[in-house]
C-alpha cells in the first residue's frame, strides 16, 4: 500500500513559520502576574476531572472512533520516539535493562510499548487517579498473556506540583529514559510548575539518558489562530480556542486554550513556548537533540518504520475497500482522489493509504521532542555545572 500524506500536507494552506518576537510577552518576574494558587488548583481539578471521568473503549468503540486513524498515527509516533532512543542507549550496552519513568501515562497506553522495547523496569505517574488504577490494571492484564514483563510501580500525583523522587519505593532510582506523552503542556500553567515538572524529569534521569515526549506546537495553533475569526479554529473532530487576548501578547506562562478533541480532551491546555521551554531545560541539564513537527517525523522516519505504520493500520485505503466507508466526508479526500486520477490515466492504480483532511489537521497540531541528560561537574557552591555538546567541541 503506497502512502500519500505528503500530497495531503501539501495542499493545506497554513503558515509553518514562528510568530514574530513582537507576539511573545516579555519574561517578567517570578511572581508578577502569576496565577494565584486557587486558580491552578482549579484548573488541575478540571482537568484531573475530566481524564478520570474519560470512559475505558473496547476494541469494536476504538475501530469506529471518527479519529481511529489519527489514534492510531500518534502510536506509531510514540512507538517510534521509544525504539529510537533505547536503541540509542543500547549502542553502548546492549544487554542494559533500561528503568523508564513514564510521567503523565493516563490509562497507560504505552504498556505493550515498554514491553517491546524490553525494558527492566516503568514508573507509571499521573495526576488522574481513575487513569492510574486503570493502568495498573492493564499491566495486570498484559502480565497474565505476557508471563514474563518488566516490573511496575503505579504513582498517582500531580506532577507538576508534587516531587515525584519521594513517592518512589526506591528513591536512589536512576532512569534511562524519561517519556510524558502528550501531558507536559499543562505544566505550563506557570514558571512553579513548569521547574516542578523538569525537576522531575531530570533529578532522577542519569547522564546520557534521553527525555523525549509530544506537545501541541504552540507556533502552529498561533499561526492558525491568527487565521481564524475570535482565534477560534477547527473541523468536525476537534476545536481550539484562545483563552487570553492575544492583542496582549502571548504569555509565557498560562496562555491557555480552550482543546476538544472528539472523545479524548475536553478541557482547558496552556500554550508552550518552546524556545522557553528550551533554555529552561538547559538549568536541569537537558540538552535538545531533536524535534520535529509530526508531518516532518513522518518524513524523518517514514521508511526505516514503513512497516510498522502498515501493522498500525495508521492510513485509511482509498477509494474505500468492498463492502467499507470512508471516514470522513468524500470532500476530506480531494488530495487523494486527485492522485487517484492521475494514476488510472498511467494504467498503475494501486490502493492509496491516506488520512482524512479533519484528522490530519489534528496531527500537525503536534510536534515530537527529545533532550539528552548532560553530564555535569560540581561547581565551588556546590551546584552542578552541565558540560554541553558545544562544551565538549
Amino acid at each position: 500500500m503506497s502512502s500519500h500524506i505528503e500530497s495531503l500536507e501539501a495542499s493545506t494552506d497554513y503558515d509553518k513559520n514562528n510568530p514574530t518576537n513582537s507576539n511573545i510577552s516579555a519574561p517578567k518576574s517570578d511572581d508578577e502576574d502569576a496565577p494565584s494558587s486557587k486558580k491552578i488548583e482549579e484548573h488541575t481539578s478540571v482537568v484531573a476531572a475530566h481524564y478520570n471521568h474519560l470512559k475505558e473503549k473496547g476494541l469494536k468503540e476504538r475501530f469506529n472512533s471518527p479519529i481511529f486513524y489519527l489514534r492510531n498515527f500518534n502510536n506509531w509516533v510514540k512507538s517510534v520516539l521509544i525504539q529510537e532512543y533505547t536503541d540509542k542507549i543500547r549502542e553502548k550496552d546492549y544487554g542494559k535493562p533500561l528503568k523508564v519513568l513514564d510521567i503523565c501515562c493516563g490509562k497507560g497506553g504505552d504498556l505493550s510499548k515498554w514491553q517491546k522495547a524490553r525494558v527492566e523496569r516503568v514508573i507509571f505517574a499521573d495526576i488522574a487517579k481513575v487513569s492510574v488504577q486503570q493502568c495498573e490494571t492493564r499491566y495486570e492484564d498484559l502480565r497474565r498473556r505476557c508471563g514474563h514483563l518488566y516490573s511496575a510501580e503505579f504513582i498517582a500525583a500531580d506532577c507538576t506540583k508534587d516531587t515525584l523522587r519521594d513517592k518512589y519505593a526506591d528513591p536512589s532510582i536512576n532512569f534511562d529514559i524519561v517519556s510524558c506523552q502528550f501531558g507536559f503542556h499543562y505544566s505550563f500553567e506557570s514558571l512553579i510548575q513548569a521547574r516542578r515538572m523538569l525537576t522531575n524529569i531530570s533529578e532522577c534521569l542519569k547522564p546520557d539518558g534521553y527525555f523525549f515526549g509530544t506537545i501541541p506546537d504552540a507556533y502552529e495553533i498561533v499561526s492558525r489562530a491568527q487565521k481564524s475569526q475570535n482565534f477560534a479554529f477547527g473541523n468536525r473532530i476537534f476545536n481550539i480556542k484562545l483563552l487570553f487576548d492575544p492583542k496582549e501578547g502571548y504569555p509565557l506562562f498560562g496562555a491557555k486554550y480552550d482543546f476538544h478533541l472528539e472523545g479524548v480532551v475536553d478541557c482547558p491546555e496552556f500554550l508552550v513556548n518552546f524556545d522557553l521551554l528550551v533554555k529552561l531545560a538547559a538549568e536541569y541539564g537537558l540538552e535538545l537533540v531533536y524535534k520535529a513537527r509530526f508531518s516532518d517525523f513522518y518524513k524523518d522516519h517514514t521508511e526505516k518504520y514503513k512497516q510498522l505504520l502498515q501493522r498500525i493500520i495508521c492510513f485509511e485505503s482509498y477509494p474505500a475497500r468492498p463492502g467499507k466507508e470512508l471516514i470522513g466526508e468524500p470532500s476530506e479526500y480531494e488530495h487523494a482522489r486527485i492522485i487517484w486520477d492521475e494514476m488510472d490515466k498511467s494504467n498503475t492504480r494501486d490502493c492509496i493509504g491516506t488520512m482524512s483532511v479533519c484528522e490530519w489537521e489534528v496531527a500537525t497540531i503536534y510536534m515530537a521532542f527529545a533532550f539528552k541528560k548532560q553530564k555535569h561537574v560540581w561547581d565551588s557552591n556546590g551546584k552542578p555545572s552541565y558540560i554541553t555538546s558545544a562544551d565538549k567541541k
